[in-house]
């Protein structure tokens, strides 16, 4: 094994890794607020503006391309910053605690547009700003957050352990937040929905913010200038490897959330709860997995379970592509689930060997640079997303709910199948290039 492969195999090849005791499940319960809050926007705010309230999909694309711009370009910033804080309380938890009201408030104000604001330009105008400031506030959360587990499980059976838990728990809260929500606002309305993912959400990230300790010798090292700050992760070859395959698996991930509501209703001509049971089927798989995965991780390696994983994914595209009726589908979103599952596993250990190595070559822990460096590029896949979308207009003639166009099935068939399956061949071509360690 090379010195370059060890280093990425061991957390801390020149020191030994420290044990704080730690809980995967507190961590993980942060991580199902996040991902609740995250995805009851994710998955229905282009729903909610393109066929409820009629927004134009050349209109819902250009809010789409602002917001991964920006999204791209505040990520590594704010990694940045708090990689750079010093205070009595850490260098993640001041963030965390001062932009966590802030990212439930404006999740209730995306869905709570005032009646002027419902209809032409004001719309568009609405939607833009309370998605950027949701963004900002979202940035804030999950960079800090994120960045934490690097520094919280550092040995690599705890951390592997840590992984197992923190994606399952994150993959209920996206259970939730994209299957109970058509649910919830079938029901109470959009806003009421809002409400319910803003108090539990506010409710789980405040308990794990609190309770999760943060490593006393993270901030020993003074802070790094930007330029220091950035040199040594913009050399970081393997990185940016990896950042540009788990860029494609973003892409993959967000067109399957953006596309369901509209292919279950389009494509499989299923009922308004449709949804609720595709989003279902495909978490409950990928939370049933998790273990599994981890385990397959120890046994095979990170790369060749990595590889396994992304393929996986590509076959969930061609299945829904192809099928003819919900139960189709559900079938589909199962094979997705179990694919995402291993991708998520993979990519969490595979981004925090990455700091470790980093700080181990040059003594300073840059995990907020990594985390938002790794979003900057991921959050680009947005752009494609919106290119995605708009092509429907050209091709199908898909325009909005109130103008879906002569073939809409097809339309949304063509959007959830072609478009993942050509990126995650990319991918699976890309991952296989990149040095990783084969066995643990």
């Amino acid at each position: 094994m090379s010195s370059e492969s060890k280093a990425l195999h061991s957390p801390l090849s020149q020191s030994e890794p420290i044990i704080l005791k730690n809980s995967p499940t507190v961590y993980g319960l942060g991580t199902l607020g996040l991902a609740a809050v995250g995805h009851a926007f994710d998955g229905y705010y282009l729903f909610f503006y393109v066929d409820t309230l009629g927004l134009t999909v050349a209109l819902a694309a250009i809010v789409n391309v602002i917001y991964a711009i920006w999204d791209a370009v505040n990520d590594p910033l704010v990694g940045y910053l708090s990689d750079n804080t010093r205070t009595r309380w850490g260098r993640r938890r001041p963030w965390l605690l001062a932009g966590l009201p802030f990212y439930v408030v404006f999740l209730v104000l995306i869905y709570a547009v005032p009646e002027p604001f419902r209809q032409g330009d004001a719309l568009f105008w609405y939607a833009l700003v309370m998605i950027f400031l949701f963004e900002t506030a979202s940035t804030v959360m999950n960079t800090n957050y994120e960045a934490l587990f690097p520094e919280l499980f550092q040995a690599f059976r705890e951390r592997t352990r840590a992984s197992a838990y923190n994606h399952g728990l994150g993959m209920v809260g996206e259970l939730i937040g994209f299957s109970l929500t058509p649910v919830i606002y079938s029901q109470f309305g959009f806003v009421g929905m809002a409400l319910f993912f803003a108090i539990g959400g506010g409710i789980l990230l405040t308990i794990s913010i609190l309770r999760n300790s943060e490593d006393p010798n993270a901030q020993e090292h003074p802070p790094l200038d930007l330029k220091d700050a950035f040199r040594e992760v913009l050399r970081d070859r393997p990185f940016w490897q990896f950042t540009i395959v788990a860029t494609f698996l973003w892409f993959t991930t967000g067109v399957y959330t953006i596309a369901i509501p509209f292919y279950a209703k389009y494509t499989l001509a299923a009922g308004p709860q449709a949804p609720s049971i595709l989003f279902g089927a495909c978490f409950v798989v990928a939370i049933g997995v998790v273990s599994l995965w981890s385990r397959l991780v120890r046994a095979w390696g990170i790369k060749r379970t990595w590889l396994w994983a992304i393929g996986v994914m590509a076959l969930s595209a061609i299945v829904l592509g192809v099928v003819p009726n919900l139960i189709g589908g559900i079938l589909g979103a199962a094979i997705a689930g179990l694919g995402l599952g291993g991708v998520k596993v993979c990519r969490e250990m595979i981004l925090a060997n990455l700091v470790d190595r980093s700080r181990a070559r040059s003594g300073h822990r840059r995990e907020g640079i990594y985390y938002g460096l790794n979003r900057f590029i991921g959050r680009l896949s947005r752009i494609l997303e919106a290119l995605a979308l708009a092509l429907l207009g050209v091709l199908f003639g898909y325009v909005s709910g109130e103008d879906p166009g002569p073939d809409p099935a097809n339309a949304f068939r063509f959007l959830i199948s072609v478009f993942p399956f050509v990126c995650m061949a990319f991918a699976w071509v890309l991952a296989r290039k990149l040095r990783l360690e084969d066995n643990q």
